[in-house]
């Protein structure tokens, strides 16, 4: 049976800052791969517009299944790279740094999963918030503001919870399930911890939107460069400087059951 984890094993704002500092001593390799990311974001959006007319479908799929596999192949070379600075490893060989297939594969099957339990947390949310329809609240605002609201703060919940699940795949090349109830048990006790992580990393964002929507445009573009040099790049070591304190700490089981953790 899982031992359960201390109420708090790490402070969050020493996550952050350690990260911060990691990143100012490898900011170049950690940015420039965030760049890449950015560069295959946007150059498969504008061709998908551009060859919209100019190809047929099977080419457009080809394309489709290129920059997915190069979109999804840079974010699990970013994760190791920042496990690896975590562990204080500054240098190794690229084979070290590049995903197997079957770590790949994995990774995109927890990613359906998590669209997977979305689809079902809305469905649920749905149902649960009908009985307001016989109450004389609007349709349109339980279909638009009531039930997204719901989904969206339960499904952060659960990102919280299954958040590791990456690493797991990457370091013990685990399946996706197993690493989900890994991140599952490895979070419990640290939730509120993970939460205050995520709000420090968000509130330049919400800053930037705050300023934005005062019309204070110099304090606003301030913002998001912060937003885009620091925040952006510091989301992997972040998230990886917290795993690789948990994982000390963690005493539980390494198959554990899912139900005796989510709560």
């Amino acid at each position: 049976m899982l031992e359960f984890l201390k109420e708090s094993t790490f402070r969050a704002n020493d996550v952050f800052f350690r990260a911060l500092s990691i990143l100012r001593k490898h900011y170049i390799s950690v940015a420039g791969l965030c760049f890449l990311l950015f560069v295959t974001n946007n150059l498969s959006t504008y061709l998908a517009v551009y060859l919209n007319e100019l190809t047929g479908s099977g080419i457009r799929f080809l394309l489709l299944l290129v920059f997915v596999i190069l979109f999804f192949g840079l974010q699990l070379v970013l994760i190791k790279r920042a496990i690896l600075l975590a562990n204080n490893i500054e240098k190794t060989s690229l084979n070290n740094y590049i995903p197997s297939t079957k770590q790949f594969v994995h990774f995109i099957l927890g990613l359906l999963s998590y669209s997977l339990i979305t689809g079902v947390a809305y469905l649920a949310c749905a149902i649960i918030f009908m009985p307001l329809l016989y109450m004389g609240v609007p349709m349109d605002r339980i279909a638009y503001e009531i039930n997204p609201l719901i989904t969206g703060l339960i499904m952060m919940f659960v990102l919280i919870r299954i958040s590791f699940f990456p690493f797991f795949i990457l370091e013990n090349n685990f399946n996706f399930v197993r690493s989900i109830k890994l991140s599952i048990a490895f979070t419990r006790g640290n939730t509120t911890n993970l939460l205050i992580l995520m709000a420090l990393l968000a509130s330049t964002y919400l800053g930037q939107l705050f300023f934005e929507y005062m019309d204070y445009s110099i304090f606003a573009k301030i913002m998001s460069a912060v937003n885009t040099f620091v925040i952006i790049p510091s989301v992997s070591l972040v998230l990886a400087v917290a795993y690789v304190g948990m994982i000390k700490e963690y005493k539980g089981s390494d198959d554990p059951e899912l139900l005796k953790n989510i709560i």
